[in-house]
This record gives C-alpha cells, structure tokens and sequence, in this order.
C-alpha cells in the first residue's frame, strides 16, 4: 500500500506543476527508473491515459482548463476528478450526478467530457 501510495505522489506532483506533454512524458520515463510500471494507453491529440500499473491510472485532457481524472483500484475501483488552469492551479472538482461509494469516471477524449457510473455493488440484506 505503502509502494502505491508514494507511486502516485510521485505522478501526480509533478504533473501539478507542467501541462506540457512532454514534461508528461519525462515525468513518466523518471516514474520508471525508480521501479514503477508505467504504460500510455491512449494518447490522441488534447488527450492522454496512463496506467499507474495494476491499480491506478489517469485521465488528462488540456483544453481551456486542464481535466483529470484519478482512478484507483483496491480492488473496487473508484474515481475523481479535478479541473485545473493551464498553470496547474486547482480551480474545482468535478462530481457525480448522483451519490455513490465508488463512483467511476471515464473520460471521452474527443471532448473531455466526463461519464460517471455507479461502481456500487454494495447488497445490504439486514438478518431476522
């Protein structure tokens, strides 16, 4: 836990101080020289998806403002999402339209819009 904890510090600082993706890309080389497992899943245009390895992963779309989302899995996976300005200052979060334990959130990369989806498989049966 400990090992992940300190991965994604090690991602995500860093990409709170860059926008470029190239600063992206030199962070993701240094994120593996340490031992982290990396992979660009998708990289098209104003969009790009890394995996953290088997448990983390995130969402960047530059646009007027810069969207990201969080996802990590322990084992149920769950999201959040955070909107930036070009100069990576936290402006807002972004929220489900609904109330959920582990909301999920994909991000269409054509637009940057966001999809959330109940990740909840939560069955409570009280016993008699």
């Amino acid at each position: 836990m400990k090992k992940l904890l300190l991965s994604i510090v090690l991602i995500l600082l860093p990409l709170c101080m860059h926008a470029e993706a190239d600063a992206i890309k030199d962070l993701l080389v240094n994120y593996k020289t340490i031992g982290g497992t990396t992979e660009v899943l998708d990289e098209t245009g104003d969009y790009l998806r890394v995996s953290l390895g088997d448990s983390a992963f995130f969402e960047l779309y530059l646009a007027d403002n810069i969207i990201v989302v969080y996802t990590t899995c322990a084992p149920k996976c769950s999201s959040c999402a955070r909107v930036y300005n070009k100069e990576w200052e936290f402006l807002f979060p972004l929220t489900p339209p609904f109330t959920s334990l582990f909301p999920l959130a994909t991000m269409d990369k054509e637009t940057g819009r966001i999809i959330w989806t109940d990740n909840d498989d939560w069955n409570y049966q009280a016993e008699n």
